[in-house]
């Protein structure tokens, strides 16, 4: 009996032990899972963006506008058309090949595009992705990004929230021109994180670790080398603008006010004293110069004076006086008075001779000499006054 009850009580431990075990087991593999779906990201390989039977239940994740980093200094329209999308990402939209209608229920990743996009008002949208692309490299610019394999690669230098972004080789289809088969729209980085977002339309692509489907916000990866799928490029919406940088005023320094020059001094005139009596020792040579220079300046002036202004007759009657010998000057002189009549006769004729004589002519314009004798004459007379002063 003792026998039996030991069996038992063993045969109990041993299933209770093994229960434990297996309860352990179960739990490990669950939180290892789940760790597991948290962090893991799909590979794009496994992404469904085209063709199929059904679509997914929708499975979305939004956000706010002001999360985003740097969105007050968005330009308006890109305020705008980030507003549109985040709003159609509350709408459970899934993800629905072929459509651009969310009444449907549903959109793909050009649809989603082409029916935001007439929403701002632009007209002319191209319904594929590949059109999209080549509609954006005909209008605006697009950045190709052949061999960037990070966004921190200089192709990315460029790319701004409001720009398109396109895939190529997301889904098998026919040969294109431009070889795109997925489209996006660039949202910018969180504030808190820095993590890059986009919007649009997938089914497989992941935000924070989860895997999304439908009408969504993701996360913006860049896909691996082992991928099928590369990014291709990212472009300008045409018609909407830029991001609007925000001017910070610098601040205004007030300036201290110029002060003023001085006046000049004012200007000193030297006065020159032309009325100073010259030195008292000084004044007999001075009266000798002014006596020297009259002489000097006189003598050929007289002569020459003299001899201009003679008349032939009293050149005459000079020549003849001076030929008369002195006794008729003397015998004339003692003739006796009583012959009144010869002397008055003679007189008369003399008389008629000095009014012959002394008949003045016209006088002779002035010489050089005279000139400089009259010269020197103020000169002196000047220099007089002013010794005399």
């Amino acid at each position: 009996m003792h026998l039996k009850s030991l069996i038992l009580l063993l045969t109990t431990a041993a299933f209770s032990v093994m229960a434990e075990q297996g309860a352990a087991k179960k739990t490990s593999g669950a939180s290892s899972s789940a760790s597991t779906s948290e962090t893991a990201q799909t590979p794009e390989d496994e992404l469904t963006e085209g063709p199929k039977s059904e679509p997914r239940a929708a499975a979305v994740s939004s956000i706010d506008p002001e999360v985003l980093e740097g969105f007050e200094n968005y330009a308006p329209q890109v305020q705008q058309l980030v507003r549109d999308a985040l709003a159609l990402t509350k709408l459970n939209l899934t993800y629905t090949f072929g459509s651009s209608n969310p009444k449907q229920g549903g959109m793909d990743c050009s649809g989603t595009i082409v029916h935001l996009l007439n929403g701002l008002g632009l007209k002319g949208v191209p319904r594929q992705s590949n059109e999209i692309c080549g509609w954006v490299q005909n209008n605006t610019l697009l950045h190709r990004t052949e061999k960037a394999d990070t966004l921190k690669h200089p192709e990315f230098a460029a790319l701004q929230p409001g720009d398109l972004l396109f895939w190529s080789g997301t889904y098998e289809t026919s040969p294109r021109a431009i070889p795109v088969t997925h489209v996006m729209l660039y949202l910018g980085k969180m504030k808190k994180t820095g993590r890059p977002l986009m919007f649009g339309a997938s089914d497989g692509r992941v935000y924070q670790g989860e895997k999304r489907t439908g009408v969504s916000v993701f996360d913006l990866t860049i896909p691996k080398e082992t991928s099928k799928s590369k990014f291709y490029g990212y472009g300008l919406i045409p018609g909407v603008g830029r991001i609007v940088p925000k001017v910070v005023p610098e601040p205004v320094i007030a300036e201290a006010p110029a002060k003023p020059s001085p006046p000049p001094p004012p200007l000193v005139v030297a006065e020159v004293e032309t009325s100073k009596p010259s030195p008292p020792e000084n004044k007999e040579t001075v009266m000798k110069a002014i006596t020297l220079a009259e002489t000097n300046a006189s003598k050929p002036t007289e002569a020459v004076t003299k001899s201009a202004d003679k008349p032939a007759s009293v050149s005459k009657s000079a020549e003849s006086s001076a030929a008369k010998p002195k006794s008729t000057t003397s015998t004339a002189k003692a003739k006796p008075k009583s012959s009144p009549s010869k002397t008055t006769t003679k007189s008369g004729t003399t008389a008629k001779k000095s009014q012959t004589t002394t008949r003045k002519t016209a006088p002779a314009p002035a010489t050089p000499q005279d000139k400089l004798r009259q010269a020197a004459k103020g000169v002196g007379d000047s220099i007089r006054n002013a010794i005399s002063r």
